[in-house]
């Protein structure tokens, strides 16, 4: 019998797409909720409204979240105490939740060091909840971890959108001032308050910044002054660099790394205003191309000032990717998140954006197209829409599920020798206001969430459905301060109707029955 010499495709690489479908066949229930900042207790309390949330949690076949704040044992932990540090019990109190797995790629994951990391990590090993998006090193920080329940394997990534220049993401930067003449000087002043004059074409604007000393003007994140400006210059810059605190510094040894894709912010700015900024910066005016690299600052072309647009990080991108292709490949179904915090506008206050930015659908869709079933993103503290992507959801914000921020110690003192942050008080601007500072976080959006629970059935999506949360935004006692419970039929409709509202431009269709959104999944 002849033998025949025509070589075959390896097995693995002749299903390599169906390899990319969901194979749990069986009624498959999947919960995810966004940031988990949390300092007390609340899973065993028997209030229905509480245990209407945590009942959907415990019951689903796979709930999923973001680990923001640091867990440790405050009996043994000697490292540096930042920010938002909790005592072990709380990773008990999530595993009573429900909680399979958690994301610890965040803006906080190095608050206490690498210290504080791993011993979060031994205390989610020890109540068996599985963490992603943090490691050792890059590598390890990007593969998707795996978990088996009785209908199949699980895998989960998690992932972070980190921004090159954190402090743009505010407005404000404390970088080194750049000196420049009164006419650039006069020019960039004009282009603030151009700038400045969107401020009325949104909800929630940034606050009207503090006059700019003599000889200065804060734009686009810098500093510019002439040579001989005033002294208050240098004490708007010691203010910038104090305020940043918060999100810029962090303790202890670092040498873990998240799962990050890198990005480089672009402002928009006029024709003119470009050519302006070319002379400024001292390089060919006649250049006619639609962007510049000037100031530490990407300047990009576009029909206004103010817009931000983001490029991802090509090879950051890929690694992704890839090992999202790569965890799918090795489970049946694969869950991927993201934490990001970035707005559309310079103009808007930070965290209020409820629409997504550019990079961010091209991101969530291609993690779709690489075989994600599942996709979820959080970060800023108010809500975005929801899109139904080739069969598969993505929801773009989900915003914090439990946020008891003002119980943390940093929260309370803002830093040593500062009086306590108010709980009250209108959002406040870039200003020194430090009674206010913080005061922003406890408007009615930031106290509001949402809880997304996936049916599944023969490997398809079969209904999703959109639980909201109230965090504080109807009055409670401190003692609630933070803590998720089912909102009245009211606050859930209203919730629910600009929830609807942010899913218009995806072409999302939602009806809400009894203060509960269902999301139509479109026939194939």
């Amino acid at each position: 019998m002849p033998i025949s010499l025509t070589p075959r495709k390896p097995s693995s690489l002749r299903d390599k797409e169906s390899e990319l479908q969901m194979r749990i066949k069986e009624p498959f229930n999947v919960v995810a909720v966004g940031d988990l900042i949390q300092t007390m207790p609340f899973a065993n309390r028997n209030d229905p409204d509480i245990q209407a949330l945590v009942q959907l949690m415990q019951k689903s076949d796979i709930t999923f979240a973001n680990n923001e704040n640091t867990v440790v044992d405050r009996l043994t932990f000697r490292g540096p105490i930042a920010h938002m540090e909790a005592d072990k019990h709380i990773a008990d109190d999530w595993k009573e939740m429900g909680i399979d797995m958690v994301t610890k790629a965040n803006n906080h994951t190095f608050d206490c060091g690498d210290a504080g990391l791993v011993q979060n990590f031994e205390q989610l090993r020890r109540v068996g909840i599985e963490y992603v998006g943090t490691d050792y090193n890059i590598a390890e920080a990007r593969l998707a971890r795996f978990k088996t329940t009785p209908k199949g394997i699980v895998g989960f990534i998690g992932a972070y959108a980190e921004t090159e220049d954190h402090s743009q993401l505010f407005g404000i930067s404390a970088k080194d001032p750049i000196v420049v003449k009164p006419d650039h000087l006069a020019q960039l002043r004009a282009m603030r308050d151009n700038l400045l004059t969107r401020r009325a074409e949104i909800k929630t604007p940034i606050g009207m910044p503090d006059a700019d000393p003599e000889g200065s003007v804060l734009v686009f994140g810098r500093q510019f002054r002439l040579q001989n400006a005033s002294a208050d210059a240098d004490d708007q810059i010691n203010s910038i660099k104090r305020r940043l605190e918060h999100h810029l510094n962090s303790k202890g040894t670092i040498t873990y790394k998240n799962n990050s894709v890198r990005l480089n912010v672009c402002h928009s700015v006029t024709t003119e205003q470009m050519q302006q900024l070319r002379s400024i910066a001292g390089v060919d005016t006649n250049d006619s191309s639609e962007t510049l690299d000037a100031f530490g600052v990407h300047f990009r072309v576009g029909p206004k000032i103010g817009e931000y647009s983001y490029e991802m990080e090509p090879q950051d991108f890929r690694d992704i990717l890839r090992e999202v292709r790569g965890g799918k490949q090795f489970s049946d179904f694969l869950s991927v998140t993201i934490h990001w915090h970035q707005n559309r506008f310079s103009f808007q206050h930070y965290s209020f954006d409820h629409y997504p930015t550019d990079y961010q659908i091209k991101f969530a869709r291609a993690v779709i197209d690489n075989g994600a079933d599942f996709f979820f993103g959080h970060g800023v503290h108010t809500l975005k829409g929801v899109e139904i992507y080739k069969g598969k959801p993505i929801f773009y914000g989900i915003s914090n599920f439990v946020f008891q921020n003002p119980q943390f110690r940093s929260w309370r003192d803002d830093a040593a020798g500062r009086a306590p942050a108010s709980l009250e008080g209108p959002i406040v601007g870039d200003g020194e206001a430090n009674e206010v500072r913080w005061a922003w976080l406890n408007e009615s959006e930031n106290r509001e969430a949402l809880l997304i629970s996936a049916d599944y059935a023969d490997g398809k999506l079969l209904r999703v459905m959109v639980y909201p949360a109230d965090l504080g935004k109807t009055p409670r006692s401190g003692s609630m301060t933070g803590t998720p419970t089912k909102p009245t039929l009211e606050v859930a409709n209203e919730i629910l109707g600009r929830f609807c509202k942010y899913s218009e431009p995806f072409g999302t269709q939602i009806t809400i029955e009894d203060g509960v959104g269902v999301v139509h999944i479109p026939s194939e």
